[in-house]
């Protein structure tokens, strides 16, 4: 957690409670500081649902974090990739949509990665998936002869209760020669997603290599573990096409990801037609093919279909990843989410009146005893011996969950359709945790876990996001501007590129490069004489309205520090189009500080004036305290507001600042409100 963050709501929080002294009548004390409770650390939810993948790497562990695991099978044809689940087969699909899904996750909230300091435990996660895809396909040229998409067979490796350091040689290593785009296609999407994130540019010669087989040879092979025939592969094309697409900015991909047809199911190892469809959207403007979205809904526990039953944590939180996907392009409501994942983490009962945490080492209740073989007493126990508990801590590992919507769930390890771990299960997890750190920004990470040898807290660095592409206006294309304030040394670097238009209205993202401000450039036709538009910083809108010289608008816009990243949407005229960006301010590209607090721009127009206004439209329901909108009000609700107050990197919702309204009728929160929730909370 940054110094600068503690200041700022120390001082709030102080001020407040100063203020509530006053009127307290009882002798109670409110403390001076507040933290997340567990269920709102999302900073640490994060650095834990991690730890799985080094629980299940196979091969050579010198990459590993996890201080119980050895070297194991290097007597295979390709060495390396992940054991699957609690056993230690290797089955391609839901490899390759493990290593996938967490690109995603990367790719949507860099921020959560970054600002936690797992950015680096990520990527050494998704180069060794990148890693074993690669060997794993005999390449010639720009021709795949064949794939390996199996490493032992699952009905003699579950035959074997141990270690996977004593198990030695499990026989089968099943090659393709084709037929089996179900699962090439998942490895080119792994490898293009990879690409876009950390830019080895092996991976994006292998993505396309992979797509082309896949398409060339578009059979499904279907094995007896992980059977979704009735998806095709059409889906795994289509994801593979977006991520390609993003990797290159060529047209074919961007067609090929147009096809994508309507999703029925939530994203998942057997279809990910709803993540292809979110991507169609990002790049297409066109989010017909998510409808599955709206059925994710709700107060109780989201157990959308009897087919949920096994592992049906899994599906939940990879719901909720989709739905915090859609929340950044505007299309849902991070609160959903937040719901959802407090059944997660044991802080909302199940139907049942039960509650678990159902990730492992996360609080002194979670679950326990997951179904899995190198964590379990030794190699002589049975998985049936629920008696004995597992002899290592699977830490960040998410149970399987509830059979039902109820909540019917135990902590066995012999109760594998309730109680199993696996590569799936964590990537959506993983996804969901960073989305809610990135709407909410909530926690810390841990300095110490049991049983881990590697704690990460610093960064990873990505390509150069400047040298992307040269097709201006194009999802991944980049322009960027430098301007050098005076005694800057360096000055700052802003990039940006096209987003998804919000209903035909032309929408940019903004890397800031750390400015404090930012000035717009926009061209338009000549006849305009008004325009208007959004600024969007942590999912608060900001409103601004200008007047057009000669075809063009210029607008400003202030920069709260530590964001790295906004959107600026125009809404008439829609022909508009951001030419240039100019940054004022803040830390510089170089890492120096620019003293500057102006700059010209040479133009050829008149100076405009530029009014911001926030959008105060009030919201239709309201439940006064309740901040993060999840329907109760609790001490959580304090701390968003006090972080809110204090200007730090979160999001509150238009709803949330109306519910926040507690302390006099300005429109504009301050301690106030947050003395009048607390006087609340006290019972006062």
């Amino acid at each position: 957690m940054s110094k600068h963050f503690l200041k700022r709501v120390t001082a709030v929080c102080t001020g407040a409670v100063m203020s509530l002294g006053s009127v307290m009548m009882n002798g109670s004390v409110i403390p001076a500081s507040v933290s997340a409770a567990d269920g709102d650390n999302y900073a640490k939810l994060l650095q834990y649902s991690l730890y799985l993948y080094d629980a299940n790497m196979c091969g050579d562990m010198s990459d590993c974090a996890i201080e119980w695991r050895g070297n194991c099978h290097m007597q295979d044809d390709v060495v390396g990739g992940f054991h699957d689940a609690g056993d230690h087969v290797m089955f391609g699909q839901p490899q390759g949509y493990a290593a996938s899904t967490l690109g995603w996750a990367y790719y949507e909230f860099k921020d959560a990665f970054e600002k936690t300091g797992q950015a680096e435990h990520l990527k050494v996660i998704t180069d060794r998936f990148a890693k074993f895809f690669r060997d794993a396909t005999k390449l010639n040229g720009d021709t795949v002869s064949q794939v390996l998409i199996e490493k032992g067979e699952g009905g003699q490796d579950h035959m074997y209760w141990g270690a996977p350091e004593q198990q030695g040689n499990r026989g089968r290593m099943l090659w393709s020669s084709g037929g089996a785009a179900n699962i090439t296609a998942e490895y080119a999407a792994a490898l293009a997603a990879n690409y876009v994130n950390f830019g080895n540019p092996d991976d994006l010669k292998y993505a396309k290599a992979l797509y082309n087989f896949s398409k060339q040879n578009p059979g499904y092979y279907a094995c007896d573990f992980y059977d979704g025939h009735w998806t095709g592969a059409d889906d795994e094309l289509n994801w593979a096409a977006g991520w390609l697409y993003l990797a290159t900015n060529d047209e074919s991909y961007k067609n090929d990801l147009a096809k994508a047809g309507q999703s029925y199911s939530v994203h998942s190892w057997e279809s990910v037609q709803l993540g292809a469809g979110i991507l169609k959207g990002e790049i297409c403007s066109d989010w017909s093919s998510t409808g599955f979205l709206d059925s994710l809904s709700g107060d109780g526990y989201c157990f959308a279909a009897e087919s949920w039953k096994w592992g049906s944590a899994r599906y939940n939180t990879t719901g909720q990843m989709c739905k915090l996907v859609a929340a950044k392009y505007q299309k849902a409501d991070p609160a959903w989410a937040k719901g959802q994942m407090q059944y997660i983490t044991g802080d909302k009962a199940f139907a049942n009146g039960q509650s678990h945490c159902l990730v492992v080492g996360f609080k002194d209740n979670s679950s326990r005893n997951p179904h899995h073989r190198a964590a379990s007493p030794d190699a002589n126990a049975s998985e049936q011996n629920d008696g004995t508990p597992n002899k290592y801590l699977l830490v960040g590992a998410l149970c399987g969950g509830p059979m039902d919507a109820n909540g019917t769930y135990y902590d066995k390890r012999s109760d594998y359709t309730g109680n199993e771990v696996a590569l799936d299960y964590n990537a959506g997890f993983v996804g969901a945790a960073a989305g809610l750190y990135h709407f909410y920004g909530t926690g810390s990470i841990e300095t110490s876990i049991p049983g881990v040898k590697k704690i990460y807290n610093g960064s990873a660095s990505g390509p150069d996001q400047t040298t992307a592409s040269s097709d201006s206006g194009q999802p991944g294309s980049t322009t960027t501007t430098s301007t050098s304030g005076g005694g800057s040394e360096g000055g700052n670097t802003v990039s940006f590129s096209k987003a998804s238009d919000v209903d035909n209205n032309p929408k940019w993202v903004v890397q800031t490069g750390g400015a404090s401000k930012l000035i717009f450039k926009l061209k338009t036709n000549s006849s305009d004489t008004e325009a208007n538009g959004n600024f969007e910083i942590n999912g608060t809108s900001t409103r601004w309205e200008a007047s057009p010289s000669g075809g063009e608008i210029t607008v400003e816009c202030e920069i709260p520090s530590g964001v790295s990243q906004m959107y600026i949407t125009v809404w008439w005229p829609t022909s508009a189009t951001l030419e240039e960006v100019t940054a004022i301010g803040g830390s510089s590209s170089s890492g120096t500080t620019s003293s500057s607090s102006t700059t010209t721009t040479t133009t050829t127009t008149t100076t405009t004036t530029t009014t911001l206004t926030e959008d105060t439209t009030p919201p239709p329901n309201k439940l006064l305290g309740d901040v993060d909108c999840d329907g109760n009000v609790k001490i959580a609700d304090a701390v968003l507001l006090a972080r809110y107050i204090a200007e730090d990197d979160v999001y509150v919702s238009a709803q949330g600042k109306s519910n926040a309204e507690l302390g006099g009728s300005t429109s504009t929160l301050t301690t106030d409100d947050l003395v009048a929730l607390l006087q609340m909370l006290a019972g006062l």
